[in-house]
């Protein structure tokens, strides 16, 4: 699952401005992310009671950003940090690095965030001009305290342009609306080229499971599927999906140099490695038969599509994850995060007891109402619930409505993961593993799922 994203913006004040003047809550003037090619300069130059920039080692500025690929858009988070700090921001811009007078490429201007131009452009319109994506009022989320992370979209130059450098300024602030008692950081940051996707092998997919049942069986929209086989040739090894591969708030349907196409639509991969591949099943496609397909180089000269392996899907595919390789349900206390779960099999885990509230997870639901989308992430204020029934069977018995508190999307994660949060109810039997079962009409997850009960 993916960590929260959160945004916070307040940054660097107009140097030249007398010291008792507020800051600049909408953002500052351009060329204050101490680029040397926009003559070194960052906000310490007003915000100066702990100058210069960098001077706290308590805190730091880093930007995580990945290789690029000339004309995609991509993820960029920008992360600032200090103990004392209440409010937050930053200025970011890239260059070429081959000159660094020169832009490269362009930021999106989401909600929250301005671009305002070098040279006296138009904001917004910055041409040729350098440009600076920085804050605007509403996002200073002013009381935050710990730290706080930006995640932008950037778009690289369309064609090869060599190494692109990223230079930022975050100021970490008390909050007091003036430019006293804040700390600045400056930091920057080289990105290259990724390598053209020019693998050889020719796929070919033997095994579709059911992500959460591992079974052959049960395949619905929406749901997540492993896919085993041979060919899975990935450029860079292993990968899992980053923070830096959610561009626009959606999971990616490339993922080193590999796609997969269901009923001949893209889905959203999660994970690749030389034998296995993790994927959601798109949204918007027929039941029944379907070809599942895999593409190697995808939209290259160089493409290799593999054979198409047929699953059957269907309008639901209960099915619970477990704590590998365990029979172990994956289940947590919502309130603290905490497993719950035999501390013998599972590190740090507590069995819950008769009343504990728990969270589990499944994979296969069918869809949610409100409708979330294959590869979106359901957002952290929703709660969208399962469209058709779900009963929850404890020990062959179906539990009281009134103990099964939420049956619905997990906020904060791909929308094929589901969370249901029950009351652990009187029927457990304490001191043992108890069966649970999901059931939607004659569909039911797998058996041998437990859920272990303390005393």
């Amino acid at each position: 699952m993916l960590n929260r994203f959160q945004r916070a913006l307040f940054v660097c004040s107009l140097a030249s401005l007398p010291a008792m003047i507020y800051g600049f809550s909408n953002g500052p003037v351009p060329g204050r992310t101490g680029a040397a090619a926009d003559g070194g300069l960052d906000c310490a130059a007003c915000h100066r009671t702990f100058a210069p920039a960098n001077s706290d080692p308590r805190g730091s500025l880093r930007i995580e950003a990945g290789p690029y690929t000339p004309g995609v858009a991509q993820t960029i988070r920008v992360l600032l940090s200090h103990p004392e700090a209440q409010r937050w921001g930053f200025q970011i811009t890239a260059r070429l690095a081959s000159d660094e007078t020169k832009p490269a490429g362009k930021f999106t201007q989401l909600d929250g965030f301005r671009v305002v131009c070098g040279g006296g452009a138009p904001e917004g319109n910055c041409g040729t001009n350098p440009e600076f994506l920085d804050h605007t009022r509403p996002t200073t989320f002013a009381g935050q305290t710990g730290g706080a992370v930006w995640t932008l979209e950037w778009t690289p130059p369309a064609t090869a342009s060599g190494e692109v450098v990223f230079f930022a300024a975050g100021n970490a602030a008390n909050g007091n609306n003036n430019n006293q008692g804040d700390h600045i950081y400056t930091t920057s940051t080289r990105i290259a080229e990724r390598a053209p996707c020019n693998l050889t092998t020719t796929p070919s997919i033997t095994a579709a499971r059911n992500g959460a049942s591992f079974r052959d069986t049960g395949f619905a929209l929406n749901t997540m599927v492993s896919l085993g086989g041979t060919g899975f040739q990935e450029a860079g090894g292993t990968r899992s999906v980053s923070a830096l591969d959610i561009v626009g708030g959606r999971f990616p349907t490339e993922l080193g140099c590999i796609a997969v196409e269901i009923d001949g639509k893209r889905a959203p991969i999660t994970y690749v490695d030389a034998n296995q591949i993790n994927v959601q099943v798109p949204t918007t496609i027929a039941l029944g038969d379907v070809g599942v397909r895999l593409l190697l180089n995808p939209g290259t000269a160089n493409e290799r599509r593999g054979r198409d392996f047929t699953i059957k899907l269907e309008n639901a595919a209960p099915a619970l994850f477990r704590f590998l390789p365990t029979s172990s349900i994956a289940a947590i206390f919502p309130a603290t995060g905490a497993p719950a779960a035999d501390p013998a099999q599972v590190p740090n885990a507590v069995k819950p007891k008769i009343g504990d509230i728990v969270s589990l997870f499944a994979t296969g639901l069918g869809v949610s109402e409100p409708v979330y989308l294959a590869a979106e992430i359901t957002p952290l204020t929703a709660q969208p619930r399962a469209r058709d029934q779900v009963t929850v069977e404890f020990n062959g018995v179906a539990m009281s409505t009134a103990d099964v508190l939420y049956v619905g999307l997990t906020p904060g994660s791909i929308t094929g993961l589901w969370q249901i949060n029950l009351r652990v109810p009187a029927t457990a039997t304490p001191g043992q593993n108890n069966t649970v079962v999901l059931r939607m009409g004659s569909l039911s997850s797998q058996p041998g799922v437990t859920l272990p009960v303390g005393q």
